[in-house]
Formats: C-alpha cells, sequence, structure tokens
C-alpha cells in the first residue's frame, strides 16, 4: 500500500513539473516577444533555466501541502518525505532566484549595453545572500532548529569564516565602495600599472575586474585593490571637451637672439607665415625695437593654435617657456584637441609639431638635438 502511494506522489511531481515547464517557458518567451523581439534570443539560455527551476517548485509545494493524505498511516515516513520535500524546495527556490537575478541581469546587459550601473558585482552579492540563507534553512531542517539558533552559533566561526571568505567579503566592501562613489564603470579607461592594465573595463564583478587592454589582452584585478591601491580612470578627459595635449620642443638656447630688420622683412615676405604677420598682434609686435626672434616665434605659435579648429578654445590654451637645462629651453604646447579618439588625436598632435619644427629656421631658431654619428 505504501509503495502505492509513493508512487502515486512521485507520479503527480512529475505530471506537475512537465506542466508547469511545458507552459511557463513559453509564456516567458511570449511575454519578451512582445517587450522587445531580440531578448526573447539573448536570454534563451537563462530564460530556460529559470524556467526549469520554477517548475521544480510547483509540484513540492503541493505535494508537502497534501503530503499527509498520501502518507496519513505512515508517521514515520511522512516525516522523512516532509523533510526531503522542504530540503528540496530549499534548493530548488534557492537556484529559481540565482537563475532569476542572471535573467534579470541578462535582460539589463541586453537592453542598456551603456549602462555605467556595475550590474554584475550586485547580482553576485545578491546571489551569495541567496546560497548564505538557502544554506542556513537546509540546516535548520536537518537539524530541527530555528534559523536564529543557527546564526547565534556562527559567532564560535565568526575567525574560519573570514578566513574562508576573505576575498569575498573586500570584494563586497571594494563593490559596494565603487559604486556608492562611482569610482569605476563598464566602459571605463584605466591604467594600473602595478598590475600591467591599460585600456577598457569590460567587467566590474565581487571579486574581480576585468580589463581590456589595448593589444586586446585581459588583466584581471582584485576588486578590493582599485580601493587599496591607486590608478588613473580617464573617463574625466573623455566626457569633458577635449584630449590634452602637453608636449615641448627643445629650443636651442644658442639660436635665440634678436631680430634685425633684415630678418624681419624676410619673415614678412615668407608665405608660410604671411598670414601671421597680418594680424593686429604681429604688427604691434614688429614695431618692438629690441624683438627676440623666440618672442616672435611663440606669439605665431599661440595664433597658429587658436586658428586651428581641432583645438577647443573653449579650454586652456598657452604656450610657455619651462625652465632652460642641459637640453635647451623647452617651449611648451598647452591645450585641448576637440576629438578625443586615440588615433585622431595623435595626428592633430603630430600635424601641430610637424608645422612648427619645419617653420623654427623661418624665425632663425633650431630645435635643440644631441651628436649623431654623421655629426660628430
Amino acid at each position: 500500500m505504501l509503495s502505492i502511494r509513493l508512487l502515486l506522489a512521485l507520479c503527480l511531481l512529475g505530471l506537475l513539473f512537465t506542466l508547469t515547464r511545458r507552459y511557463l517557458l513559453p509564456a516567458i518567451a511570449h511575454l519578451l516577444d512582445k517587450v522587445d523581439g531580440e531578448l526573447e534570443q539573448q536570454t534563451e539560455k537563462e530564460r530556460f533555466k529559470l524556467a526549469s527551476h520554477v517548475a521544480h517548485l510547483i509540484p513540492a509545494v503541493v505535494l508537502i501541502s497534501s503530503a499527509e493524505k498520501f502518507f496519513l498511516h505512515w508517521p514515520d515516513f511522512m516525516s522523512a518525505v516532509h523533510l526531503g520535500l522542504w530540503i528540496y524546495l530549499y534548493c530548488f527556490a534557492g537556484m529559481a532566484f540565482a537563475a532569476l537575478i542572471n535573467f534579470a541581469t541578462a535582460i539589463y546587459s541586453a537592453v542598456d549595453r551603456q549602462s555605467n550601473v556595475p550590474y554584475l558585482g550586485l547580482a553576485q552579492v545578491l546571489k551569495l545572500l541567496d546560497f548564505i540563507i538557502v544554506g542556513i534553512l537546509i540546516l535548520s531542517t536537518l537539524l530541527g532548529k530555528s534559523p536564529v539558533y543557527l546564526l547565534s552559533g556562527l559567532g564560535a566561526l565568526t575567525a574560519v569564516l573570514l578566513l574562508v571568505f576573505k576575498d569575498t567579503i573586500l570584494g563586497l566592501v571594494a563593490s559596494i565602495q565603487l559604486a556608492t562613489n562611482n569610482m569605476v564603470n563598464r566602459g571605463d579607461w584605466i591604467e594600473m600599472p602595478k598590475y600591467g592594465a591599460d585600456g577598457s573595463v569590460i567587467e566590474v564583478a565581487l571579486t574581480t575586474v576585468k580589463i581590456q587592454n589595448w593589444d586586446n589582452t585581459i588583466t584581471t584585478i582584485p576588486t578590493y585593490a582599485l580601493i587599496s591601491d591607486s590608478f588613473k580612470n580617464w573617463r574625466g578627459m573623455q566626457q569633458s571637451g577635449g584630449r590634452r595635449i602637453k608636449r615641448a620642443i627643445k629650443i636651442d638656447i644658442h639660436s635665440i637672439g634678436f631680430l634685425d630688420e633684415q630678418e624681419k622683412q624676410q619673415l614678412l615676405g615668407d608665405p608660410i607665415v604671411q598670414p601671421f604677420f597680418a594680424t593686429e598682434r604681429a604688427k604691434e609686435l614688429m614695431q618692438q625695437s629690441h624683438l627676440t626672434n623666440l618672442k616672435l616665434f611663440r606669439h605665431y605659435t599661440q595664433w597658429l593654435l587658436e586658428q586651428n579648429p581641432d583645438i577647443n578654445q573653449n579650454m586652456t590654451l598657452m604656450v610657455r617657456q619651462l625652465e632652460p637645462n642641459e637640453v635647451g629651453l623647452p617651449l611648451e604646447i598647452y591645450c585641448f584637441s576637440s576629438d578625443k579618439i586615440w588615433g585622431n588625436y595623435e595626428q592633430i598632435q603630430a600635424e601641430i609639431f610637424e608645422t612648427l619644427l619645419a617653420t623654427l629656421p623661418l624665425f632663425t631658431l633650431s630645435a635643440f638635438q644631441r651628436l649623431g654619428s654623421k655629426q660628430s
């Protein structure tokens, strides 16, 4: 008689599982198709796991509520069945919740690809809490004790738990700080020389941060390292109006001198720099009796940058002298390019300095250069 009732219970369990899985999976797919047709394909794996785990819950709930009707005359067996069904329910409830988190993460990732929210780390925190709660419930069921009783007994194991979950705890704290202070987001360009990282953040998880370097290699950094160590985040540059150009030309000090009238006339007649000398600024400079070639070249460089459409005129723009040293007098260009894309930025910077280096001899200036084998 017991075997027949047990067989009936198993048949009911299988029937409910099959029906739930059969109708739940298409229902979720139909709902996603109404919202966005692409979501149905992009979340197929997560959707299947969610439906499979949920399909285990309904039969377990039904059998727990009706176990007394099946095994009323076998109290010992009924207790064992109850125990097994509750553990079964807790396990699949935990897995269903984890699958729901994965499903929601997949939808969020598909809908908002440019999101800066570290949702992956938050999802892992929720799954960790989910597994801890399920573990406590299963232990309390097996031991016949209240979950509160088990929690109070964990105090003695605190040191062991802290050691075992050291990286997880550090990662959890770091993830919260990173998210709260908006320190690092997916898509940010960061530099961390200590770990050989220089590239774009592709994943911010609970314990690790993945960075795709510019040579397409992947660097994995512990999440807590972003809190304990320093790193450079280029997000500010990407969100600003330009990318900084800060480079100097070393002027040979021996080439600096006052311009005589003949040299001034040669400059005025040169077609390359003639547009500059048509300006009021240049006319005032040329009237000065003691005008150095470096001063004139410095003003020419400033004017050249101001006329360049690739330079952001609303940000800092200046040409300044740095302290002279053994390699000459550095004349530094400090400005911001409007284009922040790396390749375009390098082109803009190169064109500026190519023009300036080619123009130096017109002002009877020369750049400092160490003697090579052909010059020695």
